[in-house]
């Protein structure tokens, strides 16, 4: 099979076992409508030298029925016994596996059959891959994302203003999410803070235009809510993490200028080098991007 990792050898409780290459962590709280559709989805994809992990994060009975159902070697079904949220249920996943890879699915998406197979190819020449996400749900046409690749540098330059990655379509090596500290502390948007922390520590990031996670949209999701920029704006830990990548990045303005994450104020000059750092073809992009997230301010006269 095309794609298909080697497996790999590990030195555990004091003997050398068999490893497998990739780890695939799925977090499930509330999902027992979805859970059985996203694992199997996922499992069609994966090469039969990996693992499923799914972390139901308790209580939440029906959530694990429904996860146990799935019957195959390849899956790992841990409950807590308390709900401890998203973020502290992937560290603990990250942190009680041993590959070489990991992946991230959330229990409501689906992936697609060819999603490891292209990241595999991908992941040779990155730290982190991310595809892109078809949207369905609340009674909307299917569609997809931005539909082009973006590179390290556009990811750079775009993030402080968006998140134009799909968390349930990253492929990531271990050695990257270690190096970032990932999921080390709870916050709004955990993949926002990993790509931002990520790409400080030195990570190639990249998007590839080809869908390989179908993406569902629902009335229960935090990004739904009314109150989610604010959330975002008033989260200490995604504000460190996107202050710290300003000044590292050499854009100290973007903090300067009075702007939050979610809400950016620049000067014309100030958001043309963020569209002219990008390739031509990602340029339109970039620049509906800003005028959603940027606020125009005067130059200073000094």
């Amino acid at each position: 099979m095309e794609g298909r990792p080697p497996r790999s050898r590990g030195f555990i409780n004091g003997e050398w076992t068999t490893l497998p290459r990739l780890t695939v962590i799925m977090p499930a709280y509330r999902a027992g409508a979805t859970v059985e559709s996203a694992m199997r989805s996922t499992l069609r994809a994966m090469p039969r030298d990996a693992e499923l992990v799914v972390s139901v994060d308790g209580p939440d009975g029906e959530t694990e029925r429904a996860a146990r159902r799935v019957t195959d070697r390849r899956v790992v079904v841990r409950t807590d016994a308390v709900n401890r949220g998203t973020v502290a249920c992937m560290r603990r996943a990250l942190e009680s596996t041993d590959s070489e890879l990991v992946a991230r699915m959330d229990s409501d998406d689906i992936s697609l059959p060819w999603r490891f197979r292209v990241g595999f190819r991908a992941v040779r020449h990155a730290d982190i891959v991310c595809g892109t996400g078809i949207r369905f749900g609340r009674g909307m046409l299917p569609r997809p994302g931005y539909p082009g690749s973006l590179t390290t540098r556009e990811i750079g330059l775009l993030l402080p203003f968006v998140n134009p990655l799909f968390h349930s379509s990253m492929l990531a090596t271990r050695e990257a999410l270690v190096a970032a500290d990932a999921y080390a502390r709870p916050n709004t948007a955990e993949d926002y803070v990993l790509w931002l922390d990520a790409l400080r520590a030195g990570a190639r990031i990249v998007k590839l235009a080809t869908p390989v996670v179908a993406y569902r949209l629902s009335e229960s999701q935090l990004s739904s809510s009314d109150t989610y920029l604010e959330r975002i704006v008033s989260d200490p830990e995604i504000r460190r993490a996107w202050t710290a990548w300003a000044h590292a990045s050499g854009r100290p303005w973007l903090e300067a200028n009075g702007g939050v994450p979610g809400s950016i104020r620049g000067t014309g000059g100030q958001l043309e080098t963020i569209v002219a750092g990008v390739r031509p073809g990602t340029r339109h992009y970039a620049r509906r991007q800003l005028a959603r997230a940027a606020t125009l301010i005067p130059a200073s006269a000094c």
